[in-house]
């Protein structure tokens, strides 16, 4: 009796959080199909008019395409290079025994705590000097840089969870260090491949602060910067527009989210079942 009344105040508990989490993104969408005036004089009701003509009228108001077509480089290419070297240099860390790997992996976790405020005016300068400030790898190569020291210690945490007896296998199988690694370990450790792509997606389709100093041209700045500009040209009274641009904006984080969920849910797991 005291399990069902303890699991029942647990459901609504999860029901009213999960209310709360997604009110905003509710109360976006219902904006994009209101008047300006209906925002101010009823904005948590359903439209008395649904204007569907605010997400044609809002794309065409501004380059919508070029500012999405460049956050989707920035965060495709953030998460192939950081993947890359940071499951290469975690596996190294976690598998294999060399001099200062300790000190290694304790200079690449300082970038859990070393603000990018702090270092854009020295990247600024170091960027322009290598000649590809305004261009998409000048923002490719910082994102990376910071995300790499949370994918080293996330994957690193997995790596040691595997149990070595598989790589003893596979290399009594024929396979060298590569082939383990790439054939073996990898799909192993895709719980938490999958939960990294979604965080570096996120952080890199949604970053502000260094994308609006290192990139000066239009060409080559990403979405967030092009709904600023959108946001100053159209002004407060265009909120039904407004809506429709950031609820575009937000599909892309939210498919990405969707289409990872079940892999994020196993590397909640996947420790325990190795073991």
């Amino acid at each position: 009796m005291v399990r069902n009344i303890n699991r029942g105040v647990l459901k609504a508990v999860l029901i009213v959080l999960g209310i709360g989490w997604i009110f905003p993104l509710i109360w976006m969408v219902l904006i994009s199909f209101k008047k300006p005036g209906e925002v101010y004089g009823s904005p948590f009701r359903l439209p008395k008019q649904w204007i569907f003509d605010n997400y044609p009228n809002a794309l065409k108001s501004f380059d919508f395409t070029l500012y999405f077509t460049n956050s989707v480089i920035y965060s495709v290419g953030t998460i192939l290079i950081t993947l890359i070297l940071g499951s290469m240099f975690a596996y190294c860390v976690a598998r294999m025994n060399w001099k200062f790997k300790s000190v290694a992996l304790s200079y690449v976790a300082l970038g859990l705590i070393i603000p990018a405020q702090v270092t854009i005016i020295p990247l600024f300068m170091l960027l322009r000097s290598l000649h590809i400030k305004d261009t998409h790898l000048g923002l490719i190569l910082p994102y990376s840089a910071f995300a790499l020291s949370l994918c080293v210690m996330m994957l690193y945490a997995f790596f040691r969870t595997v149990p070595k007896e598989m790589e003893e296998a596979a290399i009594m199988d024929g396979c060298n260090v590569y082939g383990a690694f790439f054939r073996i370990i990898l799909p192993i450790i895709m719980p938490a491949i999958a939960t990294q792509i979604v965080l570096i997606f996120m952080n890199t389709w949604n970053e502000f602060f260094m994308a609006f100093i290192l990139t000066g041209q239009e060409e080559f700045r990403p979405l967030p910067i092009g709904l600023l500009n959108f946001f100053v040209g159209r002004g407060t009274p265009e909120w039904g527009m407004i809506g429709a641009v950031m609820v575009v904006s937000s599909v892309p984080t939210i498919l990405v989210y969707l289409g990872f969920s079940e892999k994020i849910e196993n590397a909640l797991t996947a420790g325990a079942v190795l073991k």
